[in-house]
C-alpha cells in the first residue's frame, strides 16, 4: 500500500508536531481504501442498507474519522458497543442513526434519549425497564438464536416485541440476531441460526419491523442464503477495514486493507557469534549478525507472542525478530553484516509490521495465536493514526 505522506493528518495522545517526529510506530489509515470497502459492501448488501460497526475506536482505526468516511461513502447507520461511544459521535456532530449493540444501563435511559441513540432490548428485564421509563426511545429487540451472549429466546420474542410496540413512547426500529459461526464458510450452525430466526419471523403478528442479522462474515460467506431472507440492514465490521473474517476463504468482492502499521529503525549494530539479544537471552547469534532495533513493542499493542515466529518487512525483505519483543522496542535479524540487506538498512528507515503487501494483519494474528480483530483493537492510543485521503 503506497500512501502519500503529504496528504496525512495525525491523531494521537501527543500533539501533531511531536507525533510527526516520534521514534515510535505509526498507523497509517487509508480513507480511500475505507471508502472503497464501504461501497463494495453496500453493493453486496443491496437492497439492504449498510450499518457500519465503529465500536472499539472503529477497531482501532479512529472512531470519528472512520464514521464520517463511512457515512460519506454510503453507510446508512452506525453501530457502537457502549453508550459513551455513541455519545462521543454525537458530540463530534454526527447525526446518522446509531445503534448501541451492548446491553443497556437501564439507569441511564435518559442519556440514550439525550443523544438520540437506539437501545438494544436484550432481555425481559430490559424490556420492562424501557416500557416503564416513559422516556422516548428508539429500540432494537435482540434475539439469541445461538450466539449465547445477549438476547431473549425466540420463544419469548413475540411477547416482548408486542410489549415494546404497545408502549407509545417507544419506537421499535429493529429486530436482530447475531451469528456465531458465519466466518466458517457453509457453516451448518449458521444456517440453523438463520432457520430459527426465519421461524420466529413467521410467527410475528404485529406490523413489520426492520430486521438485521448479517455481520461481515454472513454477508461474505452466506450471501446467497441472506438474499433469500428479508432483511433491512447488514452490520459490516471487520470487512469495512479491508480484512476478511476467514483468511483462507475465497472472496467474491475486492477488499482493500485500511491500516498500515510501521515503525522506524532507531538503532543498528553488528554482533559477534554467541551474543544474546533481549530479555531472557532466548536468542543468541550463531554467526556475525546485523541487528536493527525498531521503535515498537507490546506497549504499542504489537503482540509479544510474535517474538518467535513473526516477521517484519524492511526494504521489501521479510526478516525475523531477534529475541523477545519488549514493551517499547524490538530487534530484527538483518542477516550477515556484509549481506545486501544489512548494507541497505540505515537508522531512520521504516519497517512494516503489517499492511496490504505483507505481512498482513492475518499473518500477525496467526503468529500471536489470535484473530485480526484483536490485532487492530489492541493498538494503543499512543500510536498516532495518520489519515491519508
Amino acid at each position: 500500500m503506497h500512501l502519500p505522506t503529504s496528504a496525512c493528518t495525525i491523531e494521537s495522545l501527543a500533539s501533531p508536531t511531536i507525533a510527526a517526529c516520534a521514534t515510535g510506530p505509526q498507523a497509517t489509515i487509508d480513507l480511500g481504501a475505507l471508502r472503497h470497502n464501504v461501497r463494495v459492501l453496500a453493493r453486496r448488501a443491496a437492497p439492504a442498507g449498510l450499518m457500519a460497526v465503529v465500536k472499539a475506536n472503529a477497531y482501532g482505526h479512529g472512531t470519528v474519522r472512520v464514521a464520517e468516511t463511512c457515512i460519506e461513502a454510503g453507510a446508512e447507520q452506525l453501530a457502537v458497543a457502549r453508550l459513551a461511544e455513541g455519545a462521543a459521535l454525537r458530540e463530534a456532530g454526527i447525526k446518522t442513526p446509531i445503534l448501541v449493540l451492548g446491553a443497556p444501563d437501564t439507569d441511564a435511559l435518559t442519556r440514550y434519549a439525550q443523544f438520540d441513540l437506539s437501545v438494544t432490548a436484550s432481555s425481559a428485564r430490559v424490556v420492562a425497564a424501557l416500557a416503564s421509563a416513559r422516556t422516548p426511545l428508539r429500540v432494537h429487540l435482540k434475539v439469541d438464536t445461538g450466539m449465547g451472549r445477549l438476547g431473549c429466546s425466540p420463544a419469548d420474542a413475540p411477547a416482548l416485541l408486542e410489549q415494546l410496540q404497545a408502549a407509545s413512547h417507544l419506537k421499535v426500529d429493529g429486530l436482530w440476531t447475531h451469528f456465531a459461526t458465519a466466518d466458517e464458510p457453509d457453516s451448518a450452525y449458521a444456517r440453523e441460526q438463520l432457520q430459527r430466526f426465519q421461524q420466529l419471523r413467521a410467527t410475528l403478528q404485529r406490523p413489520h419491523v426492520p430486521v438485521h442479522l448479517a455481520n461481515s462474515a454472513a454477508l461474505l460467506y452466506l450471501n446467497e442464503a441472506m438474499q433469500q431472507t428479508e432483511h433491512s440492514l447488514v452490520r459490516a465490521g471487520l470487512s469495512l477495514y479491508g480484512v476478511p473474517p476467514a483468511a483462507d476463504a475465497p472472496l467474491t468482492v475486492s477488499l482493500r486493507p485500511v491500516m498500515r502499521l510501521s515503525a522506524p529503525v532507531v538503532h543498528l549494530k553488528t554482533v559477534s557469534p554467541g551474543t544474546s539479544i533481549s530479555y531472557g537471552a532466548r536468542w543468541t547469534a550463531s554467526r556475525p549478525t546485523r541487528i536493527a532495533t525498531l521503535g515498537v513493542g507490546y506497549g504499542d499493542g504489537y503482540p509479544r507472542l510474535c517474538s518467535k515466529y513473526g516477521r517484519v518487512r524492511i526494504n521489501d525483505t521479510l526478516r525475523p525478530f531477534a529475541g523477545t519483543i519488549c514493551m517499547d522496542m524490538c530487534m530484527v535479524d538483518l542477516g550477515r553484516p556484509e549481506g545486501a540487506l544489512a548494507q541497505r538498512v540505515h537508522e531512520g528507515d521504516t519497517a512494516v509490521l503489517f499492511d496490504a503487501e505483507g505481512p498482513t494483519a492475518h499473518d500477525v494474528a496467526t503468529w500471536a495465536r489470535t484473530i485480526p480483530y484483536e490485532i487492530f483493537c489492541r493498538l494503543d492510543a499512543r500510536v498516532p493514526r495518520n489519515y491519508v485521503a
